[in-house]
């Protein structure tokens, strides 16, 4: 899956954390992780229908929830596709309203794949337990995530003799 999809091991590079949302967070605004890159193409309509000319993906990830997500717990809720075009950041509620949203509700240690530039959101966790999800991200070598993460790591490299 992902040769297929962001190219030779090589040129792949991933970032991991942990995600949480501690009891009585309220849900999130719908945003992307990641911004299309300048100078790519969006997906569009030609006189055939739709026509795939969406740049590929720069990253993608992988989200594995270490405990059960539900309705008490929450989950990240995905609007399918959304990716395929910039201009849909903020129109989040356009996909409630049509009831084209994705629920991520599953068990814990269940894999969810998704585009870095996905729309999507955090519903919020009305139960007594934290929520931490475990998220990786592949990406290309050339994307350094800047704006989600810091820019420093928490772990020492091995290399400085810590």
């Amino acid at each position: 899956f992902l040769t297929d999809t962001l190219g030779p091991s090589d040129d792949m590079d991933y970032d991991v954390s942990v995600l949480y949302s501690r009891p009585g967070a309220v849900d999130q605004k719908w945003h992307s992780d990641g911004a299309h890159q300048d100078d790519t193409a969006d997906a569009g309509f030609d006189e055939n229908g739709w026509k795939t000319t969406l740049s590929d993906p720069y990253a993608v990830c992988l989200f594995l929830p270490l405990i059960d997500l539900d309705e008490e717990s929450g989950y990240t809720q995905f609007w399918p596709r959304s990716h395929r075009h910039r201009g849909l950041s903020g129109f989040g509620a356009a996909a409630e309203l049509a009831k084209s949203t994705y629920d991520g509700i599953c068990t814990a240690g269940d894999a969810i794949w998704y585009d870095y530039r996905l729309l999507h959101r955090g519903r919020f966790n009305i139960s007594t337990v934290v929520r931490p999800v475990l998220q990786i991200i592949f990406k290309k070598k050339f994307y350094i995530e800047r704006v989600n993460y810091g820019k420093e790591s928490i772990v020492r490299s091995c290399s400085d003799g810590s």
